[in-house]
């Protein structure tokens, strides 16, 4: 079941379009073959550094995604944890993906959501906030140096 409505502009589609590699005043992260990750408008609970693991091609939900992308998930979001933890030296990862209008979903192109997490950092209570372009630039050139 589709969730997109018509005539919907890709926001993940646009970018992945003008992706060959992480340019130094971006917010993207890292890019591969499949897939590529950036630091997203908004952090929740005040954890700053959060990404989105993004397939450059465009599938809706989980239920579109190819099963052979999965090691590309997979990869990315290991590199992004690793990356994490020595940028920021947080604690733990969590993930989390959403899908369609009951499941939160609010951009219709699959993506998945990576957490730095310290103890007590209210992640799911926490309220959704919008960093500055700044911001952003910032994290995601921490975390590029850290996947170095």
């Amino acid at each position: 079941m589709k969730n997109a409505p018509p005539g919907y502009a890709c926001p993940f589609c646009g970018i992945a379009e003008t992706l060959p590699s992480p340019a130094q005043e971006s917010a993207v992260v890292l890019v591969d073959a499949n897939v590529f990750a950036l630091v997203p408008t908004h952090h929740y609970a005040g954890i700053k550094g959060n990404c989105l693991v993004i397939p450059r091609g465009h599938y809706e939900n989980v239920l579109d995604i190819p099963d052979d992308l999965g090691i590309d998930f997979f990869r990315a979001t290991r590199r992004l944890a690793n990356a994490m933890r020595h940028a920021f030296g947080c604690e733990g990862i969590s993930t989390r993906q959403h899908n369609g209008p009951a499941g939160n979903q609010d951009v219709w192109h699959y993506h998945l959501h990576v957490f730095p997490r310290y103890s007590n950092d209210g992640l799911y209570g926490g309220r959704k906030v919008p960093y500055t372009t700044e911001e952003r630039i910032e994290l995601a050139a921490s975390l590029r140096a850290a996947l170095q």
